[in-house]
């Protein structure tokens, strides 16, 4: 096996097991390709991003730019206590250079809380990532000669540990060959540390072992038990892939340990505890193991199928949202707090709330998904009109909800003569949450049905009033 051959003596730490993630765990494979590097500019929206400028509707400068990008999370190690490597689950943009975003979440640090809890970073907050490559389950990981600048072998040997745990957490990543400048590195920083070829995870298990984790188990619906006694009391796990989990931790933050994971789709029950922890608000929720600690942006309230359908609110917010789209209003008015989720033949796109309020009259343009044209492909993307959110989601929806033929129904998707079929109609991500299908026939007897469109509108419950929280299209034109 190959191993780091240390010219200096260097502390020895004993081997721990292998920690799992914290926050949202994003359990699936990476898509990289090679060269992923400096390519991916745009941030990912978030509940504190600023609204939009809205340009003067007098010019006719308009700024076409890809749509906003949703979010992921991946584990970004940070040291606990000069003593193991802990995975922080960190909010990066879900684009295809997934691993390049979080190289730079490792080099920005822990946030102020995060170092109140005990975690640093050895890596150099002025290293510059100079960029990426993967092919065949190797990363060249090519950064600026700042990562490694300063001494002491602990604090060399951690800052490569922390880069060697946070890529090969990737499916297509089995070890990183470390460039500085641009060429290789076989000795590294003045420790003179012998790099031997690519480095693995297990090189650096004795010098920074992995956080251990207990025995943290994954629960579903039927290891909670009968929750009849918390009446309103429960919330549901939505906005989790059919491929992760939700973390439960000891207490709120994602410093603290993880005590068990919750399956998405779960019910569980609160306790009554809620608190904040930075941006995030934190409850407290009843666990087979005790009490434990979740981020509530993942947890939605229980209304039954009954109550959805007898809900006469539902269909006035609808009401609302097709009004406040004509006059270009506020649609944080009918958002939920997370804001929109939308699939646009493609997603999920996030519109933060603060986004949401002049997003009628926001004139950036975008090149939305399409059900026939592939939007990374350059060629096909040329082919796709750029539209503003007005033009392909508001203006959509109103008009689909308000045209005299229209049908609706109740947590039942309709189903286009050539669409999606009903059993993939709702993204998963989506699938804990109630919804309206709209389904207008099209009207034009020129197209012969082709000019359909459905719109799946998801509704949740935020104290007790109905919000929309994700709309999807489907859609067939000529």
């Amino acid at each position: 096996m190959k191993r780091i051959t240390i010219l200096i003596s260097a502390i020895a730490l004993l081997v721990a097991a292998c920690g799992a993630g914290d926050g949202v765990v994003d359990a699936g494979p990476v898509t990289t390709a090679t060269g992923d590097g400096l390519t991916t500019t745009t941030q990912a929206p978030s509940d504190s991003t600023a609204p939009p400028t809205t340009a003067d509707p007098s010019t006719s400068t308009t700024t076409t730019t890809a749509a906003p990008t949703p979010t992921r999370f991946v584990d970004v190690y940070f040291v606990k206590d000069a003593e193991y490597a802990v995975p922080v689950a960190t909010a990066v943009p879900d684009t295809p250079q997934v691993a390049t975003n979080a190289i730079r979440a490792l080099i920005a640090g822990p946030t102020p809380d995060q170092e109140a809890a005990g975690l640093f970073s050895a890596v150099p907050s002025d290293t510059l990532l100079l960029g990426i490559t993967i092919d065949n389950g190797l990363a060249r990981l090519d950064l600026s000669r700042e990562f490694e600048a300063g001494g002491g072998s602990f604090s060399m040997l951690a800052r490569l540990a922390q880069v060697v745990y946070t890529l090969t957490q990737f499916s297509t990543i089995d070890a990183v060959e470390l460039w500085l400048d641009g060429a290789p590195v076989t000795v590294f920083s003045g420790e003179g540390l012998l790099l031997e070829g690519p480095m693995l995870p297990s090189d650096y298990f004795s010098a920074l072992p992995l956080a251990p984790t207990g025995t943290a188990e994954r629960w579903d619906q039927d290891d909670i038990g009968d929750l009849s006694a918390y009446g309103s009391q429960i919330r549901r796990v939505v906005l989790v892939t059919e491929d992760d989990v939700l973390n439960v931790r000891a207490d709120a933050g994602v410093q603290n340990d993880i005590i068990g994971m919750l399956a998405p789709g779960t019910v569980i029950g609160l306790s009554g505890s809620s608190t904040t922890v930075g941006s995030s608000t934190w409850v407290e929720i009843v666990t087979p193991a005790g009490d434990g600690w979740v981020n509530a942006h993942f947890l939605s309230e229980v209304v039954s199928d009954e109550a959805f359908a007898a809900d006469d609110r539902v269909l006035a917010l609808l009401n609302e949202m097709a009004n406040i789209v004509y006059a270009e209003g506020d649609l944080s008015q009918v958002a939920s707090r997370r804001g929109f989720y939308i699939w646009h033949h493609d997603g999920p796109v996030r519109f933060s709330a603060s986004e949401l309020v002049d997003v009628m009259t926001d004139p950036t343009t975008y090149k939305w998904g399409s059900n026939a044209l592939d939007v990374t492909d350059p060629d096909q993307a040329s082919e796709i009109p750029s539209r503003t959110f007005a033009e392909a989601i508001g203006t959509s929806f109103a008009s689909t909800w308000d045209d005299p033929d229209r049908e609706f129904k109740y947590d039942e998707p309709f189903e286009g003569g050539n669409g999606r079929p009903a059993a993939w109609a709702i993204p998963y991500r989506l699938s804990g949450f109630h919804y309206v299908s709209i389904y207008d026939s099209g009207d034009n007897p020129d197209f012969a049905g082709l000019d359909w469109t459905i719109w799946h509108v998801s509704i949740d419950y935020e104290d007790g009033e109905p919000v929309v929280v994700g709309l999807t299209i489907d859609q067939w034109a000529p």
